[in-house]
């Protein structure tokens, strides 16, 4: 039964990001906005070997984005959140990991040689291998972990893997109040909390499954519970941040239906390039899970 659930779910998703991540124009006239991840995220979707150029492209702009002096990726409505240009990454990584193989051996062999530049920002996480990171980078430092993993297969480089797997361990270990991702700051704002908490989750799902982490795993199921039972729909967004994290237990798919139904609703337009990243990014997992 679960395996059923999980197909329609992926099916669903896929039909809801497709047809919407295809009307995005191209982002080349502003090179820092966030949609630079659609050409990565329409290839977890389809394969498409027109795509592949964008995968040289999108590696050589996350580079000079990874400079300290480089500005954060905005959205449609001109936020910049420091989880952005991570989750655009790991969209890039996920993307030439799925469709390598299907390359021609120049555009494989060009990507790869970007790879270690324009992930150069997400290795910053060698000072939480020991202790937990405070509450406000709990979840750039799981994208990082996230990005870091990924990296280390492309380059088979165990060592790293290591490293992001002792840097969750930190994080896992160190749960906020009623199992919640990480602790609540009393001078925050609970919406703000919420949204690290979800997009945090984001990541920590991807993590957990692709680390086969039973721990992990049971931290996603039991952050995703605390949320179902505490998080009203007014503190959620139309960005279906860790909606993968909910469908993974029957206990919590609804909060995955009510994100996925906000997601279409908001502001009556439709899904946001955003949105359709994340539904395309979580249907990719559940592909991955099936498996």
């Amino acid at each position: 039964m679960e395996a059923k659930e999980f197909s329609r779910y992926r099916e669903l998703l896929a039909s809801l990001a497709g047809p919407a991540l295809r009307t995005v124009p191209p982002c080349d006239v502003q090179p820092d906005a966030l949609t630079l991840g659609v050409p990565a995220a329409r290839l977890l979707l389809e394969d498409d070997p027109d795509l592949y150029p964008s995968l040289r492209m999108g590696f050589e702009t996350l580079a000079l984005l990874g400079r300290d002096d480089a500005p954060m990726l905005a959205d449609s409505f001109g936020h910049r959140r420091d989880v952005y240009q991570l989750f655009v990454l790991h969209l890039y990584l996920a993307a030439f990991v799925k469709h390598y193989e299907s390359m021609s051996v120049t555009q494989w062999s060009a990507c790869e040689d970007l790879v270690p530049a324009a992930t150069e920002s997400a290795r910053r996480i060698d000072v939480y291998a020991a202790t937990p990171p405070p509450a406000e980078d709990v979840a750039p430092t799981l994208w990082r972990a996230l990005c870091l993993f990924e990296t280390a297969v492309i380059q088979s480089r165990d060592t790293d893997i290591e490293w992001a797997d002792a840097v969750v361990h930190q994080i896992v270990s160190h749960p906020g109040d009623g199992g919640a991702l990480h602790a609540m700051e009393e001078s925050e704002s609970y919406d703000l909390w919420t949204y690290r908490e979800l997009s945090g989750l984001h990541a920590l799902a991807n993590l957990a499954l692709r680390r086969r982490s039973d721990r992990w795993a049971k931290r996603v199921q039991q952050i995703a519970a605390h949320h179902q039972a505490t998080t009203q729909p007014d503190y959620t967004t139309s960005q279906p941040w860790g909606v993968f994290a909910f469908i993974w237990s029957g206990d919590t798919r609804l909060f995955a239906d009510q994100q996925i139904h906000d997601a279409q609703t908001e502001g009556g337009g439709g899904l946001t390039p955003l949105a359709s990243m994340l539904l395309a990014d979580a249907a990719h997992v559940l592909s991955i899970f099936e498996v």
